[in-house]
């Protein structure tokens, strides 16, 4: 039996079916703005360890601000579940007890559980995870001491607290996917657009050995320039258009969400090298907004699988011609170098971006099976 949602917040169900805590768009807001302090502690300890080579100890003031963010979210979910408790006690009819007994009354048949947010129930897995994790990666770091460079981004440690974040911090992007409605506004869908580029940097943040902006390879003189350079954007290109084609699938988007996410991606990714801050913000925001205005022309839903394929071919081709055009621009003014690749491979690799991005859309969006296979 389908459910619906009571006065105070809870789904009502059958009497086989316990009542489920439904997140509101008011909670959605309050776990984005904790989740900034988060992922906010996660770059600037990135940038710590990209730019301070004597950095010798895992007591820093960058872990401090990282790891007094995961409490913060911590905090404010165990406070909503603490709450959703209460309020189910009071409308089962029971009186206000203390946190401790309705703690304790929840605890047979993990009832407690059914106080977790409506999408939220990943969070607290992730928010574990991270904690086992962070204990983890203090003990590594005191044995083994202190990664630098690439090394950080491959402990097995911060790879369980790279899971643990992810789960925590895509809760608001969950929420609002459960929820019924596929044309909200910015302040409907503000949380999970937000929700949604915060996992999104987190992955870049994690791949950022591989982030075309930061390493502006088609200006490089090497030999392997090419090769290394198209492979990252091929990597990067699958990375992002997953998120924009999860999103598509799921809302007609409001205008400006696609330059807000590669934008807010794009200057958060500069920790990693600050000299890439005119290669990495000026493209990531034009080609947001190029995107942006793709999407708004070409309208690309389920309804329509062609533009859907359209859409995702020309978003990648699109941003990295203007990667390649801001290169030539500033390269010479920062890195002294202009485009050093030769025409066939400039003036291929936007085209091989945006047949990765035609691709993925065919894994969004298959193509309708035969009738007579339906059936069978």
């Amino acid at each position: 039996m389908a459910s619906k949602i009571d006065s105070v917040g809870f789904a009502s169900s059958t009497a086989k079916e316990p009542a489920r805590a439904v997140s509101s768009l008011r909670f959605d807001w309050i776990m984005v703005v904790v989740s900034i302090w988060w992922l906010g502690g996660l770059f600037i300890d990135g940038w710590a360890h990209s730019n301070i080579p004597q950095l010798e100890t895992f007591f820093t003031p960058w872990h401090a601000v990282f790891y007094s963010g995961y409490l913060a979210v911590a905090f404010t979910l165990l406070v909503q579940i603490l709450f959703n408790l209460r309020k189910s006690a009071i409308n089962a009819g029971g009186s206000a007890s203390s946190l401790i007994t309705l703690v304790r009354e929840s605890l047979p048949g993990n009832r407690w559980l059914q106080a977790i947010p409506d999408g939220y129930e990943l969070s607290v897995l992730g928010l574990v995870i991270f904690g086992i994790s962070g204990i983890g990666d203090m003990t590594w770091h005191l044995i083994l001491g202190i990664e630098r460079g690439t090394e950080a981004l491959l402990s097995p440690t911060h790879l369980g607290l790279a899971m643990g974040i992810g789960l925590a911090l895509s809760g608001p992007l969950r929420a609002a996917w459960h929820r019924p409605g596929t044309n909200p506004s910015w302040r409907q869908l503000g949380p999970a657009i937000f929700s949604l580029t915060f996992t999104f940097s987190l992955l870049t943040f994690f791949t950022a050995y591989a982030s075309p902006l930061i390493a502006p390879w088609p200006i490089i003189n090497a030999s392997s320039s090419p090769s290394r350079g198209i492979t990252e954007i091929l990597l990067i290109t699958a990375v992002s258009m997953s998120f924009v084609l999860l999103a598509l699938r799921r809302w007609r988007l409001p205008f400006g969400t696609l330059t807000f996410m590669f934008g807010v991606n794009g200057a958060l990714m500069v920790v990693f090298f600050p000299h890439a801050l005119l290669v990495s913000v000026p493209t990531a925001l034009l080609g947001g907004l190029a995107a942006d205005v793709l999407y708004r022309f070409l309208q690309p839903s389920v309804d329509q699988p062609m533009s859907v394929r359209l859409f995702a071919f020309l978003v990648p081709l699109v941003f990295y011609s203007l990667y390649l055009v801001d290169l030539a621009i500033v390269g010479p003014i920062i890195f002294q170098s202009g485009i050093l690749w030769s025409a066939p491979f400039w003036a291929g690799t936007p085209v091989i971006a945006g047949i990765a991005g035609f691709l993925l859309s065919f894994v969004m969006l298959p193509p309708a099976q035969p009738a007579e296979e339906r059936n069978s």
